[in-house]
């Protein structure tokens, strides 16, 4: 995932919920959770993913997943920890982007195509950190617009 440029952004809903998120920054400091309002953006709450942050160690809850993830995945993540997702590619994947938002607090954007555990990915997603009143990442929206992913055959190669 690259650092998050508005410009980029092609799919019109994530401009919206970006746009959004941008307003309720508090000076320099991503908005907290209690800044933002799901009312305020119906037209994304579909595809909206709120991941908890834990420090000390450093772990990641899943407080609420889209219908359409858990679609995509084959089984819920709500209540869970990223650590108990059962693909490997999928689970290193998610714990490098997360990490980077909590460790630069900074929005993450990748448009395109990936292959993971064997699957091909065809989306759009973000990463927003929201913040205490102290900086610290404390959750992570994620909002993923995405085809149902398709599976690679057995005998195919991976990159």
């Amino acid at each position: 995932m690259r650092e998050l440029a508005e410009a980029g952004i092609r799919d019109p809903r994530l401009q919206r919920l970006y746009a959004y998120w941008r307003e309720r920054h508090v000076g320099t400091r991503p908005p907290s959770r209690a800044d933002l309002d799901p009312l305020d953006f119906p037209y994304a709450v579909g595809f909206v993913t709120l991941v908890d942050v834990e420090h000390d160690p450093l772990r990641f809850r899943f407080r609420l997943v889209a219908s359409p993830v858990t679609q995509h995945l084959g089984y819920e993540l709500t209540g869970k920890y990223l650590d108990e997702i059962p693909e490997p590619a999928m689970r290193g994947y998610l714990k490098e982007s997360y990490g980077r938002v909590v460790a630069e607090r900074c929005a993450l954007h990748e448009r395109g195509e990936r292959v993971l555990d064997r699957r091909i990915w065809r989306h759009e997603s973000m990463l927003l950190p929201c913040c205490d009143a102290a900086g610290s990442v404390n959750m992570i929206i994620s909002a993923r617009v995405t085809e149902t992913p398709q599976s690679l055959a057995e005998d195919a190669p991976l990159d």
